[in-house]
């Protein structure tokens, strides 16, 4: 009978398999403080830099500030175009609420009456997401996740309705705190 080898231990493990979850794995250096972000706003006003619309007013943002800012904003707006009854955006982790659902996509409000919802896991390292509509019927929807090379991560298959949607903790582990997505809704 073969002996099986036992796994030594790296000496600085605590027997965890070395995936934190996902809010300990962003490094909150990168993030601004009240302080730090009044004081590029300051400059960009002092400078003279003009207040820009994002692109995504005509369909309902109301976001207006400098272009610098605009391109951080930009890629998660909330308002992003529908063509082909299809939404593409990137999902913003840090904005997910931890007690109540918000809003991370209102494109498909005024055409369909659908918006979609977000909230943090209990475990503070994943969202949950609900399509919630309110016109007569249920409408069927796609949504996609994407890693950096925008390869396939994970997929949803659903209805609009009271079904509550789990994104594992592996996107974000994966991917960071801003996942690109996709939305199809069906005709």
């Amino acid at each position: 009978m073969e002996a099986r080898k036992k796994r030594q231990g790296s000496g600085d493990s605590n027997g965890s398999s070395g995936y934190g979850s996902a809010v300990e794995s962003f490094h909150s250096e990168h993030l601004l403080n009240m302080e730090e972000a009044m004081k590029i706003l300051n400059l960009n006003k002092s400078q003279g830099c003009p207040l820009e619309d994002c692109k995504n007013a005509i369909r309902g943002c109301k976001i207006k500030t400098y272009p610098r800012i605009l391109c951080l904003h930009e890629p998660m707006c909330k308002f992003p175009e529908v063509r082909n009854l299809t939404v593409r955006s990137k999902l913003n982790f840090f904005k997910a609420h931890g007690e109540k659902f918000n809003v991370f996509c209102q494109s498909f409000d005024k055409c369909r009456q659908v918006l979609f919802l977000y909230k943090k896991t209990k475990e503070q390292d994943s969202v949950r997401i609900c399509v919630q509509h309110y016109g007569r019927k249920e409408i069927s929807f796609t949504m996609t996740f994407y890693d950096k090379k925008d390869r396939h991560l994970h997929k949803i298959v659903g209805k609009t309705g009271l079904q509550i949607h789990l994104i594992p903790g592996k996107v974000f582990r994966e991917v960071g705190p801003l996942v690109s997505y996709k939305i199809v809704m069906s005709k």
